[in-house]
């Protein structure tokens, strides 16, 4: 059962300031590619070609197709929470098992695991939350909800 999201506790669109300055800087990396092949022709090593322009060119009709998504990206609710990349369905809190801020260079955010053993990773790089700050809500939230059902408060 999806969560129903009624008075949403947080939410968090994306931050634009983050969205263009990464959308250009893959564009730069792509012009960098394309002047690569001007300069050298079509010789040049398909390692570049695959490095400045393919991996850059799609993350930039990934991060341009989620960047049509207006309003809150991830909304936290008491029942639940969404990160609306992924789709309409969500996660009710008595699903969530753990959640952990994620440690890496390239992916910050945090990692919910789920009661089935699946995952449901929210990424903050181009959204205007910290993962701390997101992290914190969630706790929160979750043990509000877990508390109300098991009629006593943990703290």
């Amino acid at each position: 059962m999806k969560p129903r999201l009624d008075n949403p506790l947080a939410s968090f669109p994306y931050d634009h300031r983050k969205t263009w300055s990464f959308m250009f800087m893959l564009g730069v990396l792509v012009l960098l590619g394309l002047l690569r092949i001007v300069q050298s022709g079509f010789e040049v090593e398909w390692g570049v070609v695959f490095m400045l322009i393919i991996i850059p060119g799609l993350a930039m009709i990934m991060v341009g197709s989620e960047l049509r998504l207006k309003g809150p990206i991830v909304i936290i609710a008491k029942d639940g929470l969404i990160d609306r990349r992924k789709g309409p369905e969500g996660v009710r809190w008595e699903d969530v098992q753990e959640a952990t801020i994620k440690r890496r260079i390239l992916s910050r955010g945090i990692r919910i695991e789920l009661t089935n053993g699946d995952r449901y990773d929210i990424e903050t790089n181009l959204l205007k939350a910290q993962p701390l700050e997101l992290m914190k809500i969630i706790q929160k939230a979750g043990l509000a909800a877990t508390a109300g059902e098991t009629g006593h408060r943990s703290e």
